[in-house]
């Protein structure tokens, strides 16, 4: 008896040390695990503190910001909720409640938890990236460059990150802030210099503001680390096209893309806006018709479109598709212009004079030459 005794003892020794570890002392260890990175075994630890003490919110905190280390983001959540109902006023709790919201694209929540932190500490300069990169994500590029701007002003580090430089350098393109998207493009090459979008980025900017060898060059590159992508073919194409007026060249590269995608949008219209140019307009119509077909809602597919149609004799179909580029856009200059032309070739001095009048509505630099037209009908 003494010896059975003796081994039920023995075998639940074990037992018995691991129930007598403290809630603080799995805490502790969970620091520990996390300190030396690793997040996962930290987790278990802290899953036990909170065991023994359900409202350990130190713990539920920890536990969360592992979480979020390992992606695990809807637990992260749960967690630091968890810490929030315990624990009121912590800048690094909303922190990484704000964290995880962003990374489950629950932008508005995630936006909500880092003012939170800067309600509390407004020279978090990590808030200001974290919120620079969720508008970026919203597309509201106006206070996604506010937020790049501010972390900039309190950050107290070197930013050696090529994907912050390169997301704004593209919201500063898209706010065509050319120049200081280039010095922001430029900062992000430092970091990383085979990151195509960078390249195409920058060959943007440089398109823009006519440095049209340039353009071409960072397009090039583009190419060279991507030689599947048809984006960089059609900026170069596009560099002939706007700012050389070349139409043939253009068109040599849009028919490069072509051959990687017959369908592409872009090279589609790039080909007819240029068959147009060269006045060759039947030739023209089957490429815009096909860039419609990808992309139905395609504003300047279709009043380019009309304009062929215009050119070949189509009148009807001409106001068709200059009716619908209008409501799409109902500020387009562009498809008013030619729908007065076709009017007027129509002897429509009513409907031509009612494009007009909406013109002048938008201060088109169109009217004056137009209402001489109008009026001589």
């Amino acid at each position: 008896m003494r010896f059975y005794t003796s081994l039920i003892i023995t075998l639940l020794c074990p037992v018995l040390v691991y129930c007598q570890i403290s809630a603080q002392e799995w805490y502790d260890k969970g620091v520990k695990l996390k300190g030396e990175k690793k997040a996962g075994e930290a987790i278990t630890a802290f899953k036990e503190a909170v065991k023994l003490k359900s409202d350990y919110k130190e713990a539920w905190y920890e536990m969360g910001w592992c979480q979020n280390d390992i992606k695990d983001y809807g637990g992260a959540l749960v967690s630091l909720n968890k810490a929030r109902a315990l624990w009121s006023g912590i800048a690094k709790l909303h922190f990484e409640l704000g964290y995880a919201f962003e990374k489950t694209n629950n932008y508005d929540s995630s936006i909500y938890h880092y003012n939170q932190v800067l309600q509390i500490k407004n020279d978090h300069s990590s808030v200001y990236k974290q919120l620079a990169y969720v508008y970026y994500n919203k597309n509201d590029l106006e206070a996604s460059l506010k937020n790049f701007l501010k972390h900039e002003e309190v950050n107290k580090n070197p930013i050696n990150d090529y994907l912050y430089w390169y997301r704004k350098g593209y919201v500063q393109n898209a706010l065509k802030q050319y120049e200081p998207a280039k010095i922001s493009l430029n900062k992000s090459l430092e970091f990383k210099t085979d990151y195509t979008n960078t390249y195409l980025e920058l060959g943007f900017a440089c398109s823009k503001l006519k440095q049209d060898e340039d353009a071409i060059a960072y397009y090039t590159k583009a190419n060279e680390l991507d030689p599947k992508s048809h984006v960089p073919i059609n900026g170069i194409a596009e560099v002939y096209r706007d700012n050389k007026k070349d139409m043939n060249e253009a068109m040599n590269w849009y028919k490069k893309t072509l051959l990687i995608n017959p369908d592409e949008r872009k090279a589609n219209f790039g080909m007819g806006y240029c068959l147009n140019s060269l006045s060759n307009y039947s030739e023209a119509i089957s490429y815009l018709q096909k860039a419609i077909k990808q992309e139905p809602d395609y504003t300047a597919a279709h009043v380019e479109l009309g304009y062929s149609q215009y050119k070949t004799g189509n009148n009807d179909l001409a106001i068709e598709s200059f009716n619908k580029a209008l409501s799409l856009n109902p500020k387009n200059e562009n498809a008013r212009y030619y729908a007065t032309l076709v009017y007027i070739n129509q002897n429509n001095k009513l409907m031509a004079q009612k494009m007009v009048d909406e013109l002048k509505t938008l201060n088109s630099k169109y009217v004056a030459t137009l209402q001489e037209k109008v009026n001589s009908l």
